[in-house]
């Protein structure tokens, strides 16, 4: 070994510390280029155990065990993961997709070492899940559920869904449409469908438009209720999803009623995925940036991981809106 090519100097270089020991760029240099001819590899596994991280974060999901799907139905998933597995990858974290809060108590089940940190994304935590959050001692961000929820305990990122459904109004009223429902999944039990469906009511009252009760369509798991009102003939010009997968079953129901899309009603989803492009005719949607909410999480996450003192942040996104083919002017 050349003089000064201590051990300390080698594993100091190879592990990208060269500057915290007096080194030389050339003999650094001499260092890299011996390892390659050795065919040196990192052993990750050492360095993580020594700097006590395992530079994995955890992507956990309110619904429990409810394995969130990237192929199918929306694909909301797949452009979120897509996100946050970019974000991550470019900082030098991988990322772990978990079935279920982990641990065999409460207080171990997501802070068992495992994770640098985590990502949480669910629209309405349950309170089961919001108490094990509060006694989450690992770095977490929120994905959907405002940082407010938690006493901005936890930094956040959303989208600006009252912008969203704004710009699904204002594009329906342009059209001409003066009699507009609301389409949702139950009784709006997550948070973001509820603030969904305020915007809805506060855009409709602000464009001289009101709302009543048979303004509202609950379209139910079997699609019940979206099959009653359709049955009934429609009583609206227009319908506002609060999802892609539930504006796509109006449009698939509609046409099962003999209702023709857009020229008897038009329909907006939620979200603009390509799932949009898999129903005929394609469907005009209010875009949410997924792709983006998931890869800005990570990098929130990672910044609290490399200095505890990051203060937390509430990010809120503005929406897209996208034409397609579901959309018309009312007939005369």
């Amino acid at each position: 070994m050349r003089a000064g090519v201590t051990p300390t100097v080698v594993s100091h270089v190879l592990h990208n510390k060269a500057n915290t020991v007096r080194v030389s760029e050339a003999t650094a240099a001499r260092v890299r280029a011996a390892a390659k001819d050795m065919g040196y590899r990192l052993n990750v596994l050492a360095r993580n155990f020594r700097g006590r991280q395992t530079f994995m974060i955890g992507v956990l999901h309110g619904a429990g065990f409810v394995r969130p799907s990237l192929t199918r139905g929306s694909l909301y998933f797949g452009l979120l993961m897509d996100g946050i597995v970019d974000g991550a990858f470019q900082r030098g974290y991988s990322v772990t997709l978990c079935p279920k809060l982990m641990g065999d108590q409460p207080e171990d089940a997501i802070s068992d070492g495992r994770f640098d940190g985590l990502l949480w994304y669910s629209t309405s935590p349950k309170e089961e899940n919001r108490q094990m959050l509060q006694r989450c001692a690992d770095p977490l961000v929120l994905i959907h559920t405002p940082s407010e929820e938690f006493g901005g305990r936890f930094s956040s990122v959303t989208c600006d869904n009252r912008q969203g459904i704004g710009l699904a109004v204002q594009h329906l009223v342009d059209l001409g449409h003066r009699k507009i429902a609301f389409l949702s999944q139950g009784t709006c039990s997550t948070a973001e469908s509820r603030v969904r469906l305020t915007a809805f009511q506060e855009e409709m009252e602000r464009h001289g438009l009101t709302t009543e009760g048979g303004d509202f369509i609950e379209c139910g798991h079997d699609n019940t209720g979206l099959n009653a009102y359709l049955g009934a003939g429609p009583r609206h010009t227009a319908i506002i999803g609060t999802s892609d997968e539930q504006a796509v079953s109006a449009i698939r129901a509609a046409q099962e009623h003999g209702i023709s899309v857009p020229e008897d009603i038009s329909i907006v989803g939620f979200d603009s995925t390509p799932y949009c492009l898999t129903v005929k005719p394609n469907l005009t949607s209010v875009a949410q940036p997924l792709y983006d909410m998931g890869r800005i999480a990570a990098g929130l996450l990672i910044d609290e991981l490399a200095d505890s003192s990051t203060p937390t942040r509430a990010v809120v996104l503005p929406c897209g809106f996208e034409r397609r083919d579901s959309t018309a002017s009312p007939r005369p």
